[in-house]
């Protein structure tokens, strides 16, 4: 075969003219949560020089098998899981897979939840969700035919509790999706209300699932020690978490990490496919294999050091945006711990020039919303604050 194949000059073209516009531009998508600044170039280069590149790499299944004959990548993935774990506190008592993305993330949480409940009650379970949450969680009910009950957010998006305990169903097991990081607000859900209230209603059963998509990735390496407890499950009374591996983490395609307690884990796995030898516990039965080399790659290239450097970072560029848009007269707020500046709606013409993620609020109206990310620099903050500020 052509080592060399390529496609004609006019593909090309268009090929060479949809990078230049992309590249021009990476910067400017500050209504989203991407680090545009993780440097893979050297990730691909030896992808290249390997001829890995030239391999369909393929993880099937759990990556914590023994005994596989597949080509695979589930020593990485088993490594990059651990190390994510070690910062949620699970001390080796867990199981995790690299999904496909956070969505799927919270796939595997739900479908989980659904999975451990109906081995503890034979009643059906409800899905209780804010309406600040990730949009995903109410579809993923949805596709999992279990019934959703939204419950209210407070202004700054935080689940009402006292809604969630007058919804709360005590005599059906209770599925409790726990946003730490809302989408547009940063909004932290607060777990041991939430707990509270599971204690004194007392459920025939529950399970409980943090969707941190976000703030996973950087809370656990905040110096501060009450932003890591948010997420330490030692701390924390929670079964299953998800967190996004394009996001904080710097994937540059999209991935993600689901991880449970390894006892949550028997109550999925299943009779053993004959073919594979192994059960699949996972959703979807392939996964990327270069998704755990490139994880694998970052986190041995970054280090602890690096992640540590990088949140308390992310955190004093969204604290000063804030500021600085409130000097110049735009009324900013920003939740405890988050990285995401909410204010009025400027005009349409900056919203467009940085990719501006918006929303009609019931409270404040018109929004815009900015996620300060390793990339953000004082500089770049001034200049989007005065930009807002001369547009409002």
């Amino acid at each position: 075969m052509n080592d060399n194949l390529r496609p004609d000059n006019e593909s090309m073209n268009l090929l060479n003219e949809c990078a230049k516009e992309i590249t021009a531009h990476k910067f400017n998508q500050l209504g989203y949560p991407f680090d545009q600044d993780t440097p893979f170039h050297e990730f691909y280069k030896w992808l290249s020089d390997t001829k890995l590149c030239d391999v369909t790499l393929i993880n099937v299944g759990s990556p914590y098998k023994t005994d596989w004959d597949m080509l695979n990548t589930d020593y990485f993935e088993r490594q990059s899981i651990d190390f994510i774990a070690k910062h949620f506190g699970f001390n080796g008592s867990h199981w995790g897979v690299i999904a496909n993305g956070g969505t799927d993330g919270n796939m595997h949480g739900i479908y989980f939840g659904r999975k451990a409940l109906a081995a503890k009650s034979p009643l059906p379970p409800i899905l209780y969700v804010s309406t600040e949450a990730h949009y995903s969680l109410q579809k993923i009910g949805d596709i999992q035919n279990i019934e959703v009950r939204p419950i209210r957010a407070h202004e700054m998006g935080q689940m009402d509790i006292e809604d969630f305990a007058n919804k709360l169903d005590p005599s059906r097991p209770a599925l409790v999706a726990i946003a730490i990081g809302g989408t547009f607000k940063g909004a932290i859900d607060d777990q041991k209300a939430i707990d509270e209230v599971l204690r004194i209603k007392n459920p025939v059963a529950s399970y409980r699932h943090l969707d941190v998509a976000l703030f996973g990735g950087y809370l656990p390496f905040i110096d501060d020690p009450a932003a890591r407890e948010i997420v330490d499950v030692s701390k924390m009374n929670y079964d299953s978490i998800a967190v996004s591996g394009h996001k904080f983490l710097g994937l540059n395609e999209p991935a993600g990490i689901f991880i449970c307690h390894k006892d949550i884990l028997k109550l999925v796995e299943g009779a053993p496919i004959p073919y594979l030898k192994y059960s699949i516990p996972t959703i979807s039965c392939s996964r990327s294999g270069f998704d755990a080399l490139k994880l694998y790659w970052h986190i041995k290239s970054l280090g602890e050091e690096g992640f540590r450097a990088q949140a308390n970072h992310v955190l004093k560029m969204g604290k000063l945006l804030e500021e600085s848009l409130y000097k110049k007269g735009v009324r900013a707020r920003r939740n405890p711990y988050s990285n995401t500046v909410f204010f009025p709606r400027p005009q349409e013409a900056i919203v467009k020039k940085y990719a501006m993620a918006c929303n009609d609020d019931h409270v404040f109206g018109k929004l815009s919303h900015i996620v300060a990310m390793q990339y953000f620099t004082p500089e770049l903050v001034e200049k989007i604050s005065s930009d807002i500020a001369k547009n409002a």
